[in-house]
């Protein structure tokens, strides 16, 4: 048995061992990822969202009347402070409001969506549109996730924090699950199959429609897109996607139309124009792009540019027209900062949007560096280099393996070494963990708690001595005990009033 499959990975090609060690990597490393979830907390709005929920479990532990509790919280918020009905139902569900302990499967969940919605895609596109190899499409899905999970603006709410991660990152791998299902129903043959293809698009339709407006906005554009090259190519059963693309307009209306949204406007201090926020959506995209742009991404283009040359000079497909492919990924990443400059203007774009605009952009890069990878051999095909390319790559690497893959793994330790810790998820996590300082804001937590659960009216919890990047600092007002999220905490413990005291 040892035998076999030691000899079986003897026989691997070079890109088969590529992916399968891309694979291993990345499980390492969100082993600490998901090891630092069993430390964290609930904070903030997790508590004022999920408090009428939490409520209607401790005098009933009925599941209907939670759901009749979230059902509500829609009702309210949709009136008094936002639109996205969607969201607002499923973070009034955080794990939390059943018990603290089930708080971790935060991250399990996000990780677990987001991970799901990008393999699915890029597998979709790479087995049932255009045919690449195995290895190779598994080798481009795992170095889009490395980045995804690892190079974010805020692994905290990317991650940890349920009521941002999921009103952004969960809702941007339902996203990613939406594209696949339709891109699936397009080329299903079984009937079957492409009714429950058909149905998911439709659900997922409604639940984006009741999302961030970053996803809310980008979904029906790409759908869009879709639907024209549906007609370009005289897709008949591309026509029928015209009713998930309307059923996720309507809930987008319904969103956007919410009284409370008026008032959430109105809160904000520099908010811009529809045109305003167009145009200079196309020139924070150039600098998003910029910043983006770093040398991790560029690691993964080394690593997978020869792969892909090889792969893609096999492919029959001309690729045409990679300049327009290229301006229309760029229109998409600007329109994703429109909502942002929309409502709150040029002043701040918080970091949990950030965080899903960095995903689109990873994605969109490879797909792009695909594209035109592609178009490049398909020129080399069309004036016969294709074995000349062939043959330069394989001679390259028959003279130089030793120093390729002797240089390709000093990159990688040289990028794990000198990392700024807090700027690389797993690091970070493995850091916290390590250094003792998530057991600390953990067992600190549980000392408010504590406080919190004594049967006393009036309770003041300490700030934490030490609180990990990834982790929230669940802040309260100290001057403030009104404030909303002191009451939040406060209602959801039944304590009248609560306090902070800083004392460190």
């Amino acid at each position: 048995m040892i035998h076999k499959i030691f000899g079986s990975w003897k026989n691997l090609s070079h890109l088969q061992w590529l992916s399968r060690i891309l694979a291993l990597a990345f499980l390492v490393s969100i082993v600490p990822v998901l090891a630092l979830a069993f430390y964290s907390h609930p904070a903030g709005d997790d508590y004022a969202y999920g408090l009428a929920a939490h409520l209607a479990w401790k005098e009933t532990h009925s599941i209907i009347s939670v759901l009749k509790a979230a059902v509500q919280n829609v009702a309210g918020y949709y009136n008094t402070w936002q639109g996205t009905y969607a969201s607002i139902f499923l973070m009034s569900l955080q794990p939390a409001v059943i018990s603290q302990r089930l708080y971790p499967l935060t991250t399990f969940l996000m990780l677990g969506m987001l991970c799901g919605g990008t393999w699915l895609l890029i597998r979709t596109i790479f087995t049932h549109y255009l045919k690449l190899e195995k290895s190779l499409w598994q080798s481009l899905a795992l170095s889009v996730l490395f980045l995804s999970v690892h190079v974010l603006d805020e692994g905290k709410s990317a991650f940890y924090w349920f009521n941002g991660a999921l009103h952004y990152v969960f809702m941007h791998s339902c996203m990613l699950f939406f594209l696949s299902f339709v891109l699936l129903y397009l080329k299903a043959e079984r009937r079957g199959a492409r009714a429950a293809y058909f149905l998911l698009s439709c659900f997922l339709a409604v639940v984006i429609g009741g999302a961030n407006y970053v996803t809310a906005l980008l979904t029906p554009v790409l759908l869009v897109f879709l639907l024209l090259l549906c007609l370009i190519f005289r897709k008949k059963r591309g026509l029928f996607c015209i009713l998930p693309l309307a059923l996720m307009l309507a809930g987008l209306a319904v969103n956007a139309m919410a009284p409370g949204n008026a008032t959430r406007m109105a809160a904000q201090l520099d908010s811009m124009g529809p045109v305003e926020a167009v145009y200079y959506s196309f020139l924070y995209a150039f600098k998003g792009i910029r910043d983006w742009t770093t040398v991790y991404l560029i690691f993964f283009t080394v690593l997978l540019l020869p792969f892909l040359c090889v792969g893609l000079s096999r492919c029959d497909f001309d690729f045409p027209l990679p300049g327009v492919v290229a301006g229309l990924s760029y229109c998409v990443v600007a329109a994703s900062y429109t909502p942002s400059l929309f409502s709150m203007g040029q002043t701040y774009i918080f970091g949990r949007t950030l965080n899903i605009m960095r995903m689109l952009f990873y994605l969109l890069y490879f797909l792009n560096l695909v594209y035109l990878t592609g178009w490049v051999t398909a020129r080399c095909r069309r004036f016969g280099l294709t074995e000349s390319l062939l043959s330069f790559f394989s001679r390259l690497w028959q003279g130089c393996r030793k120093s390729l893959t002797a240089g390709m793994v000093l990159f990688a330790l040289v990028l794990l070494v000198f990392s700024d810790k807090n700027e690389i998820t797993g690091i970070s996590a493995a850091e916290s963990i390590v250094r003792g300082h998530a057991r600390s804001y953990h067992e600190e937590s549980l000392y408010r708690i504590a406080l919190l659960t004594q049967g006393v009216d009036e309770v003041w919890v300490p700030n934490f001595s030490v609180c990990p990047v990834l982790l929230d600092p669940q802040e309260l007002s100290a001057d403030d005990p009104g404030d909303y999220r002191n009451e939040a905490v406060a209602h959801w413990y039944g304590v009248k009033t609560l306090h902070l005291s800083i004392v460190y």
